[in-house]
């Protein structure tokens, strides 16, 4: 659903026939592996288990990749699984090493390219599609026309297609490649002066000092900036929209029964994610002289007042 804000549209699974499943007749195995025990992976494991049933056949074995390593799990007590479903990177790359012939769902991964994937393997992106960015931006202040994106090397290609996917939107994008964050002052005083908005693709930047030098400048200037976590929100980013870790684990579930069951692997490797959450900082949009409209606050999962 192209064009319609994150936080108000689900994008279904493209390439997809989305058909209810028959009541399983056989006994299905699904191996969760989590990269380590903290709140943003458990809440995609509530997501995955929510999705599988037991009275359906389904059984779903938890493991962590850390007691996996330690040993504190033995692998020969591991199931035999028909599909594996990882949350973050480590177990991702784990299920990879250990299930190279197995259907593997990963999601909470941000740079799934600096991963050895298997040919099995489908993902979820941390991504929001940059049309439903440009909505909600469009939707919550109607004068932003130039979205300056600050982005690292891996991003470029699919920022291109996202890009060509704009053409019927009135909003300017503006990528600007990062490659290392000493680059960064130069490249977004520049960047700055050519934007109504900056965003900051997730995974771009990788220190502490990034970040508050681009909080600084969008002050500054007045520019709004989008932030990649509710944390950057907190801290004084006018906004962020990013995906929902227990929705994108009830996508991950979905995904993992579509195989076991016989669909077979999509001709897509990765899906943007089906829903997005938006935080919001008020106070900073007073300060930048924004009114947020609110349908647009009753929506946000976030609010910093």
């Amino acid at each position: 659903m192209r064009g319609r804000p994150a936080v108000l549209a689900l994008l279904f699974v493209a390439g997809w026939a989305v058909v209810a499943p028959a009541p399983a007749a056989l006994a299905y195995e699904i191996l969760l592996l989590r990269s380590r025990d903290q709140p943003l992976y458990n809440h995609a494991v509530d997501g995955i288990e929510e999705s599988f049933r037991a009275d359906q056949g389904e059984r779903v074995t938890l493991v962590d990749v850390d007691d996996l390593k330690l040993g504190h799990t033995l692998t020969s007590s591991l199931p035999d699984p028909d599909v594996v479903i990882s949350v973050g990177a480590s177990a991702t790359g784990e299920a990879a090493r250990r299930f190279p012939d197995k259907p593997i769902i990963y999601c909470m991964v941000i740079r799934p390219e600096r991963l050895k994937l298997t040919p099995y393997s489908v993902g979820i992106s941390m991504f929001v599609p940059l049309g439903d960015m440009v909505a909600t931006l469009a939707l919550i202040s109607p004068g932003i026309h130039h979205v300056g994106v600050l982005h690292g090397p891996e991003h470029s290609a699919m920022l291109r297609g996202e890009i060509d996917r704009l053409a019927g939107f009135e909003t300017t994008i503006i990528p600007v490649e990062i490659k290392d964050d000493r680059d960064l002052p130069a490249l977004a005083r520049k960047l700055v002066l050519q934007s109504d908005a900056l965003w900051i693709v997730p995974g771009s930047l990788s220190g502490a000092e990034a970040y508050q030098f681009l909080l600084r400048l969008s002050f500054e200037h007045h520019v709004p900036l989008v932030g990649d976590s509710p944390s950057l929100v907190k801290a004084g980013a006018f906004i962020s929209i990013t995906p929902d870790p227990a929705d994108m684990g009830r996508q991950a579930g979905r995904l993992a029964s579509y195989l076991i069951r016989g669909e077979g692997l999509p001709p897509d490797r990765m899906f943007f994610p089906d829903m997005a959450s938006l935080s919001l900082n008020l106070h900073t949009a007073r300060s930048l002289g924004i009114e947020i409209p609110p349908l647009v606050r009753d929506f946000a999962t976030v609010v910093v007042q």
